[in-house]
């Protein structure tokens, strides 16, 4: 059979490609030679889950320990609890409507009552010793030293809601059951995914792989809990995941070194301020002691202003330690300045080390930081408190524990998730700011006091109470502060223009 030539196009095509294969790489990055040789072996070309498993056990248990020995990482946890929870935890704030469109305030307010109830201790979770703000601490605790947290929506609890939360650490579920199963599905590291790879079920292990009491063996290892029930969180880092692995991942290997270096440090300070020097014997002077013989006896106390006569043929040598070295605190400062990078706090948050700090950089250090607490925020809403209530307020309805009709239950589900808010960094500038941009109505009342953590419904009723307070009273009602002088100037200005 005769071979087609191939058309002029073709060969323009090949000639171009052929052209292409001894250039060198337009990517930096890419390139292989001697000075990338140790980068070359670090690179997978694994999937997410493959990568996961790999090292998920190794950098669990390594995480712990840290958060155990380690001050910054314990910081880290402290200031996630502080800022993404803070002492009240994430408010819940109703907002049904009625057919009409207009705010159910009758509604509204049996939904927050009910719910802080459900919300105090003995009432939140099985165990009866959480309350809200106390789950949601380990909660968030969890998901950044293991990377993982599940809790489980325990429907027909026995209590007066018929809803319980339970929450597990991810040990239970199975890091080494990996299947294809007979009806299509895939389980990765104890996770069932269907063809979509979305979450349809979990095998959980009976007993915490850890616990030294373990239930006799039942027929079936694992116990196989429907997605609808369990909500398995973690941070997504690539396509295709099905676990989470530490957040500190980035941090740890560094901020291990560094404590090493810092106990090394502290202990060489320690014996150098101990040991004060060494008392040498001169061979001319003395012979040696014979076997029934000890050597010289030389008296060690120490006072002040005294003078000590050394026996015949010993001589004092002092000791003179160099540590704590002179680079001690800069190598420290900047390794946690990269652990912070790691980690999401700022360096001066994490260290506690406000040295050399002015206000413009603490400021600016502090709006950056309050972004990254808010993004966790939410992500802890939309990951789970979404969830929670709609299952809560169900089950609340269903038994006879929030009166109210159960076939408008989604107008019911609107609420909103208050998070606590901060003051402001510098509050006569930040006030004057806001002041401005409620007069030119470029933002509202309500914006600054949801940034602020409050309700602007119950902040307005408390005004209106306030102020109704006062009138009874006989007392002049006040909502505007007096206008400066340059004020009242402008506002003239801007009326004659």
């Amino acid at each position: 059979m005769r071979r087609q030539k191939p058309s002029l196009l073709q060969r323009a095509v090949n000639v171009a490609w052929y052209a292409t294969v001894g250039m060198k790489r337009s990517f930096q990055a890419a390139r292989r030679s001697r000075l990338t040789q140790g980068w070359n072996m670090r690179t997978s070309a694994g999937d997410a889950n493959q990568v996961i498993y790999r090292d998920h056990e190794t950098l669990r248990q390594r995480s712990r320990e840290q958060s155990i020995n380690s001050p910054y990482i314990k910081r880290f946890h402290r200031l996630l609890k502080q800022n993404v929870i803070g002492p009240r935890g994430i408010q819940l704030q109703s907002k049904a409507m009625t057919p009409g469109g207009l705010a159910d305030k009758r509604a509204r307010e049996k939904i927050e009552k009910a719910w802080k109830r459900f919300c105090k201790k003995g009432n939140f979770d099985v165990t009866g010793r959480y309350s809200f703000v106390t789950f949601m601490n380990l909660w968030v605790e969890t998901l950044a030293r293991d990377g993982e947290v599940m809790v489980r929506l325990v429907r027909g609890y026995p209590n007066a809601w018929g809803f319980a939360l339970q929450i597990l650490e991810c040990d239970r579920l199975d890091l080494n059951y990996n299947d294809l199963l007979p009806n299509g599905n895939r389980v990765r590291m104890g996770v069932e995914i269907d063809d979509w790879e979305r979450p349809v079920a979990y095998y959980l292990l009976r007993d915490h792989p850890g616990d030294t009491q373990q239930r006799p063996p039942a027929r079936e290892r694992h116990q196989r809990i429907p997605a609808s029930e369990l909500l398995h969180t973690f941070e997504p880092w690539r396509p295709h995941q099905a676990r989470g692995f530490t957040w500190a991942h980035a941090a740890m290997l560094e901020l291990f070194h560094l404590d090493e270096y810092r106990k090394a440090e502290m202990l060489a300070a320690e014996h150098g301020a101990k040991l004060t020097g060494f008392f040498e014997q001169d061979a001319e002077w003395m012979e040696p002691p014979g076997e029934d013989e000890q050597d010289a006896e030389v008296e060690e106390s120490i006072e002040a202003g005294t003078a000590k006569v050394l026996p015949y043929g010993l001589k004092f040598t002092p000791y003179k330690s160099d540590h704590p070295a002179t680079n001690f605190a800069p190598f420290i400062k900047a390794g946690l300045r990269g652990t912070a990078a790691g980690l999401g706090p700022s360096y001066n948050r994490l260290a506690n080390d406000l040295e050399g700090v002015n206000f413009s950089s603490m400021r600016s250090g502090d709006l950056d930081e309050r972004d990254f607490y808010k993004s966790v925020q939410q992500f802890v809403i939309s990951e789970l408190l979404d969830f929670v209530f709609e299952a809560w307020l169900e089950m609340a309805m269903l038994n006879g524990a929030l009166r109210l009709p159960f076939a408008s239950l989604e107008r019911y589900l609107e609420v909103n998730w208050q998070p606590r808010g901060w003051d402001w960094v510098d509050p006569a500038k930040d006030a004057k700011a806001a002041s401005e941009s409620i007069r030119n109505r470029t933002k509202s009342r309500s914006y600054y006091i949801r940034q602020g953590g409050d309700d602007p419904d119950e902040v307005f009723d408390e005004i209106a109470r306030e102020e109704e307070a006062l009138r009874e009273r006989g007392l002049a009602v006040s909502t505007d502060p007096p206008e400066s002088p340059n004020e009242q100037d402008e506002d003239e200005e801007r009326d004659a223009a």
